[in-house]
C-alpha cells in the first residue's frame, strides 16, 4: 500500500465531513445567507400575526360581552337595550351576534319588520349563530302570518345535520305552530316523532300533554 494511501486510512472521519461542511459553506455562503433571511422573515410574519389575531381575538370576545351583558340586563327596557346595542361595533366574529341579538329586540317590541332588516345585515361563519339566525327568521315569519314558510324553513332546519339548534326543540315549535294553524293531525305526527325520538327530551312530557289535548 503506498504511502500517501496509508496517511488517509489515518485521517479522522469527524475531521473530513467538518473539513466538507466548511468547503460547502464558503461555496454556498451567499444562498445560505439568502435562505436564512426568508427563514427569518416567515418566522417573524407568523409571531406578527399571532400576535394580531391574539388582539382581534379578545377584542371580539370583549364586544360580545358587552353585547350578552346588555341583553340579559333585566333594569333595562327594550328600547334601551336596542340603544346600548346600536352603539357596539360589528367585529365580523362573534360580535356578528350584534345584529342578531338587535333583531331578537326588535322582535320582542313587534317590530317585524325591523327584525326582518336587521337580520338581513346579519353575516357569521359561526355555525351556531347562523342556526340561531334562521331560528328567528322562522319565528318572524310565524308572527307575520306566513306559517307556511316559518314551518318550511324549520323543516329545513330538522333535515339538515349541521343544524346547532335541538331536533327536539324543532319538533315542538313546529307542532304547536301547526295547532294554531288547525294542523292537528300533522301536529300529533311530529309530537309523536318527538317523544319515539327523544324519548329523554324535556318536552317529551309536554308532547304527551298536548298531544292528550288534540285527542279529546
Amino acid at each position: 500500500m503506498k504511502r500517501k494511501e496509508r496517511e488517509h486510512l489515518k485521517e479522522d472521519p469527524f475531521q473530513l465531513f467538518i473539513g466538507g461542511a466548511i468547503d460547502l459553506l464558503k461555496k454556498y455562503k451567499k444562498e445560505l445567507l439568502i435562505g436564512f433571511g426568508a427563514a427569518l422573515v416567515l418566522v417573524l410574519a407568523i409571531i406578527v400575526i399571532g400576535i394580531v389575531r391574539t388582539g382581534s381575538l379578545a377584542g371580539e370576545n370583549t364586544v360580545y360581552s358587552d353585547a350578552l351583558t346588555i341583553k340579559n340586563d333585566a333594569a333595562l327596557t327594550v328600547d334601551q337595550k336596542i340603544e346600548k346595542m346600536s352603539a357596539l361595533k360589528d367585529k365580523g366574529g362573534i360580535s356578528a351576534s350584534i345584529n342578531l341579538f338587535l333583531a331578537a329586540l326588535y322582535f320582542e317590541k313587534d317590530d317585524f319588520q325591523k327584525a326582518s332588516d336587521t337580520l338581513n345585515d346579519f353575516n357569521s361563519s359561526n355555525p351556531l349563530l347562523k342556526s340561531e339566525k334562521k331560528l328567528l327568521e322562522a319565528e318572524i315569519l310565524n308572527a307575520s302570518d306566513k306559517k307556511k314558510d316559518a314551518l318550511q324553513l324549520l323543516n329545513t332546519m330538522l333535515a339538515d345535520p349541521k343544524s346547532q339548534i335541538a331536533k327536539d326543540f324543532i319538533l315542538m315549535r313546529m307542532a304547536k305552530i301547526q295547532v294554531k294553524d288547525g294542523q292537528n293531525e300533522t301536529a300529533v305526527t311530529n309530537l309523536n316523532k318527538l317523544i319515539d325520538e327523544y324519548p329523554q327530551s324535556y318536552y317529551s312530557y309536554e308532547a304527551r300533554n298536548l298531544i292528550k289535548e288534540l285527542e279529546k
